[in-house]
């Protein structure tokens, strides 16, 4: 990184340029070097300003740093739009030789005001750093005025985002959908959705939304309920008329084959049709979807909003071919069939091993959580037991264990190592569980199983205690001497992670596996060893979330399209290293709690697999979205 000649960023003020020697604050800023190589010279952020090339243009920078702040302002309290627009004209008349000492003046009484007066965060906070630059770059306005010229900008680009938009793996752009759904432009706000995410019915039911947690109105009142107004953009075009996806693009050449229809192989397909590529997808299972369609409920996601989705994106002209496993995928014949580049997204459909005495033994009884809930959604008949234990913490054991209740399961118990505050299953999952009745035994784990006559017939745990923390950063789960017990049950469970089933490709390089024994990808591009083929999502990742995968899908098509076309992505300029945690203005917002939904009533869902989880009404959806506060944060920076 370049040594910091200047730098105000969150309100601490490190100066070099008179050869002072002064650290660069801590923990403050990342600052990243480009795909392409080389490092960023300077920047202007909402949090302030950052100079490491003596040479900047720092009037240049300010100027189009208003310009771009300029198209992200609603308007709506008009405060920040008619600030900046001062801003502008005031350097537009320095530039003309106006009366330097009052035009610096006034400047810096806009800033205030607007400061001050905005409504939202974005107002609040946007015209910060150029008080900064007025205060502490003065000379350079003064040489404008003076007769001194500003540079063209060329050599300065932009990034927008935001704290849930930073927090979004597929970036999506948050506070603009929002708005939309605010100014009761829900068909609208589905369309900027859907440029990164494909599946916003399904998203916004299932998604685990680290975005709310990013959320600024945390530190307010309650973080806004953006997973529920994704569902309710969704959910109201559905409703409606019409709901039909962008049409291809002009037709290119070159066919594009995708393994797997899941979450990252159904957005690739779709982003790749987009762009004019015949695309197939080959798909094991019946029913597209992948761990959608077979590992996940339907009270939770239901059948219809799964198959009105892939439904929508088969319309686009993109092929899926069911029940068409691919354990053995000839890379070399598929190019002969036309396929010019392959996407592996096969994701993560097998289920981990207990690793306990006894599990070796094929019994009755003794279940793979993973193949429970893809037989129960396939429609295989479950016979319902008198106990059942689940083995597991996350999503997958409480999936199975609320869907054994409404299978008719008497008496259902999960059983997790760690305690509560590690459970890495959703909140409303866990909440969702309890009130259905079900026993979570926390900081206990199986030992070894019982068999005879071929049944299982009961579980041996032991007591935990939680020690150091392992890799994953929670503390290490650890036996406690002597503290065995017996369970006696019907059926076990074992829903403790997933790993992908790879297939055997043969093609002229070997595919590159890493020692978790998932597919070695690029980090950036998700190229694989083998030339022209792509691999994203779980099978790269190991098990993760529905987002994180759909982005995969979004980033492979992109690497795809450019593969083909014969381009270069690493000529891509990318800056996403900013902390966009911290504010130099808390700025004044008034408290107004969350919109609720309502719940499928405890003593009705337990008997059947209807949608639990409500969603807003249109009004109900507009006065939530009111209570975004607009947290854009725009950096302009120096290539």
């Amino acid at each position: 990184m370049n040594k910091i000649v200047f730098s105000s960023w969150g309100g601490k003020i490190v100066d070099n340029r008179k050869g002072k020697s002064s650290k660069t604050p801590a923990g403050t800023i990342t600052f990243p070097s480009l795909q392409s190589g080389g490092e960023l010279k300077s920047l202007m952020g909402w949090n302030g300003m950052v100079i490491t090339d003596p040479e900047t243009d720092v009037v240049s920078l300010t100027v189009r740093y208003l310009n771009e702040i300029r198209k992200i302002s609603c308007g709506e309290c008009s405060v920040c739009m008619l600030g900046i627009d001062r801003l502008l004209e005031l350097i537009g008349e320095l530039a003309e030789g106006g009366e330097v000492k009052g035009i610096l003046t006034e400047m810096e009484a806009v800033v205030k005001q607007v400061s001050v007066n905005s409504k939202c965060f974005f107002g609040q906070s946007a015209v910060i750093p150029v008080m900064d630059a007025i205060k502490y770059y003065k000379a350079e306005f003064q040489a404008l005025g003076a007769g001194g010229k500003q540079n063209d900008g060329k050599d300065f680009a932009v990034t927008v985002t935001a704290p849930c938009q930073a927090a979004c793996p597929a970036s999506l752009d948050i506070p603009g959908y929002i708005e939309l759904i605010r100014n009761n432009r829900f068909s609208d706000s589905l369309d900027l959705i859907r440029e990164r995410c494909i599946l916003p019915g399904i998203i916004g039911r299932a998604c685990t939304h680290p975005c709310e947690e990013a959320c600024v109105r945390n530190a307010i009142d309650e973080p806004l309920a953006i997973r529920l107004l994704k569902r309710a953009a969704a959910d109201k075009v559905l409703s409606g008329e019409g709901d039909a996806l962008e049409s291809s693009g002009k037709p290119k050449e070159g066919k594009v084959a995708i393994v797997g229809a899941g979450p990252a192989g159904l957005s690739a397909a779709y982003r790749l049709r987009a762009k004019g590529y015949g695309v197939t997808i080959f798909e094991a299972l019946p029913r597209g979807g992948g761990m959608i369609a077979s590992g996940i409920p339907e009270y939770r996601v239901p059948d219809d909003i799964l198959n009105h989705e892939v439904d929508l994106i088969k319309r686009t002209g993109v092929e899926i071919r069911y029940n068409s496993p691919m354990e053995h995928l000839d890379w070399k014949k598929l190019q002969k069939d036309g396929y010019k580049a392959l996407f592996i997204a096969v994701g993560a459909h097998k289920g981990n091993k207990m690793g306990i005495s006894g599990e070796e033994t094929r019994c009755e009884g003794l279940v793979d959580g993973v193949e429970f809930l893809r037989d129960m959604n396939l429609g295989k008949r479950i016979e319902p037991k008198k106990k059942v234990i689940v083995i597991g913490g996350g999503n997958v054991a409480l999936d199975c264990a609320r869907s054994c209740v409404r299978l008719g399961f008497e008496d259902v118990e999960i059983i997790y190592r760690r305690s509560r505050a590690e459970m890495p299953a959703s909140i409303e999952e866990i909440k969702g569980a309890e009130e259905e009745g079900i026993k979570i035994s926390f900081l206990a784990a199986p030992v070894s199983i019982t068999v005879s006559d071929g049944c299982f017939r009961s579980a041996e745990c032991c007591r935990m205690k939680l020690g150091e923390p392992d890799e994953s950063g929670r503390r290490r789960p650890v036996p406690v001497k002597n503290s065995e017990y017996t369970i006696e049950a019907d059926m076990i469970i074992s829903a403790i992670g997933q790993s992908p089933a790879i297939p055997v490709v043969n093609a002229s390089q070997e595919l590159g596996l890493t020692s978790w024994g998932t597919i070695k990808a690029d980090s950036a591009t998700l190229a694989t060893t083998v030339s022209g083929v792509y691999a994203g999502g779980d099978c790269v990742t190991g098990a993760a979330t529905l987002i994180e995968a759909l982005d995969a899908g979004n980033r492979a098509a992109e690497s795809i399209d450019a593969y083909l076309a014969g381009r270069d992505r690493s000529d891509d300029l990318s800056f996403s290293g900013v902390d966009v945690t911290k504010i130099r203005t808390d700025g004044y917002v008034p408290k107004e709690p969350a919109e609720k939904v309502d719940f499928l009533d405890i003593g009705k869902r337990t008997s059947n697999f209807e949608e639990v989880e409500g969603g807003f009404s249109v009004s109900e959806a507009i006065n939530e979205a009111k209570r975004c506060l607009r947290c854009y944060r725009v950096t302009v920076w120096q290539k």
